[in-house]
């Protein structure tokens, strides 16, 4: 919200259904700093219009791109009992969708002054912070894992292919972990945090979003790659 309250600021909001009251009262209440642009980043088809739309938008390109799709539908299934289809489709969800919209998007986000691409990630991903909640999001943590290695990769080197070259173009990536948020998404360890980890903020989404905007800003191409905790340090992968 403190972007849209930003005279010079654009923003565009992207959405399989950009026709929802909540996203078009968002829209009607900023007229001039926000437009709605309908994306299933499952499709390619739907990715490259979006593209397009968003081209005719920013005539100086794209400062900021945020993958911030993500699914959980198995919070708190075990290992031995998860479905195998939904949780290669999570996987799926969590690594090659954000991959088609990064690269599909990635000519725009050159064209810009910043160059920065941000992934919505968590702290489950991190190997040494998941070990210690046994049964929680399992399925999600291995997924988000997945997702972060793919940022990793974008900065270092994948077969000395597209990522590599990125921080050598002057984009900047991060994954950023917003804090626990109070969403659907989220809901699933409600009981074992206010049993195991009561001091962990919950964050309402305007909240979390702040965490994520805050961050971004204060990226730099030295910090690229990193992986990094909605309070401004740096997380173990």
């Amino acid at each position: 919200m403190l972007q849209l309250k930003n005279d010079t600021n654009f923003v565009i909001a992207t959405a399989r259904n950009v026709n929802t009251p909540e996203i078009q009262a968002l829209a009607a209440k900023n007229p001039k700093s926000l437009k709605l642009v309908e994306l299933d980043v499952t499709s390619q088809a739907s990715v490259d219009k979006a593209v397009e739309a968003a081209t005719a938008l920013l005539p100086n390109g794209l400062d900021y791109l945020v993958n911030n799709a993500g699914k959980n539908p198995q919070p708190t299934t075990r290992f031995e009992d998860l479905n195998l289809d939904e949780f290669a489709d999570e996987v799926t969800f969590s690594t090659v969708a954000p991959l088609r919209v990064s690269r599909s998007f990635l000519p725009l986000v050159k064209k810009s002054e910043l160059k920065r691409i941000i992934f919505i990630s968590s702290v489950l991903a991190s190997s040494q912070i998941t070990f210690l909640m046994a049964g929680q999001f399992n399925a999600y943590s291995v997924a988000k894992a997945a997702l972060n290695m793919q940022v990793l990769s974008v900065i270092l080197e994948l077969a000395h292919k597209w990522a590599a070259t990125l921080k050598y173009e002057g984009v900047t990536t991060a994954a950023i972990h917003p804090g626990w948020s109070q969403t659907q998404l989220g809901e699933g360890i409600n009981e074992w945090m206010a049993k195991y980890a009561p001091q962990v903020p919950h964050f309402p989404p305007e909240a979390a979003a702040d965490n994520v905007i805050k961050i971004s800003e204060a990226l730099t191409l030295e910090k690229t790659g990193a992986f990094w905790h909605f309070d401004g340090t740096n997380l173990p992968w």
